[in-house]
């Protein structure tokens, strides 16, 4: 398990999206869990750290497999509450199109199926002790962010990559994943400059490098 921050990780052996959990007093977030088949080895990693029993919460960024396959594996084994956005919530229940074509397609393979406690978010509030939601649509319907003190974790809003400035100076560019992955590009784009916009310090993405934005 990698140090990002002080009480934020990101887990070695995360396999299809990113993996990250955040400490707060007794308890931990896990956010983008990843796919199913690896729900065993996040488990373990976890254990091994001594954060499996302090799991309470599990934030999710939006509802493709690759980010939430293993989340019901894992609320089995924590009890912990899964908190994501209200209209991606709808499509893993059934009762909401997953939006482009490729998600449809991907939509014949049935949904992870979420056994506990499940608490749709709508707009910005408090998702954990720290740690609040930011409505970032456009890639899915219902995407959200979150944002740690100077901690932004942006799942699949936007990919980072390295620029550099007119001056030499070194930066973050972000740019959207492609059309047929982003359900509303003008939504995404809006989205991707609320995310500039925070001003965060450090940038866990849903895939890729954790890269410091601002020094």
């Amino acid at each position: 398990m990698e140090s990002v921050y002080p009480g934020v990780f990101r887990l070695q052996s995360s396999f299809g999206s990113n993996t990250y959990a955040v400490r707060a007093g007794m308890s931990t977030a896990v956010i983008d869990p990843g796919m199913a088949l690896n729900a065993g080895r996040i488990i373990e990693e976890l254990r091994a750290a001594g954060l499996l029993a302090s799991v309470t919460h599990i934030l999710v960024t939006h509802h493709d497999f690759d980010h939430v396959g293993a989340a019901p594996r894992l609320q089995d084994e924590t009890g912990a509450v899964v908190r994501i956005g209200a209209a991606d919530a709808e499509v893993l229940a059934g009762r909401r199109s997953p939006g482009t074509w490729p998600r449809r397609l991907m939509a014949r393979v049935p949904a992870p199926r979420l056994r506990g406690v499940v608490e749709g978010i709508v707009g910005t509030e408090e998702v954990f002790p720290g740690v609040r939601s930011v409505p970032t649509p456009g890639h899915t319907d219902g995407h959200m962010a979150f944002l740690a003190g100077e901690v932004l974790f942006a799942g699949d809003a936007i990919r980072a990559t390295s620029a550099r400035s007119s001056g030499g100076e070194e930066g973050v560019q972000f740019r959207l994943f492609p059309r047929a992955l982003t359900n509303d590009r003008m939504a995404a784009l809006r989205s991707a400059e609320i995310l500039r916009g925070l001003a965060a310090r450090w940038l866990c993405p849903g895939h890729g490098h954790v890269r410091e934005m601002a020094t």
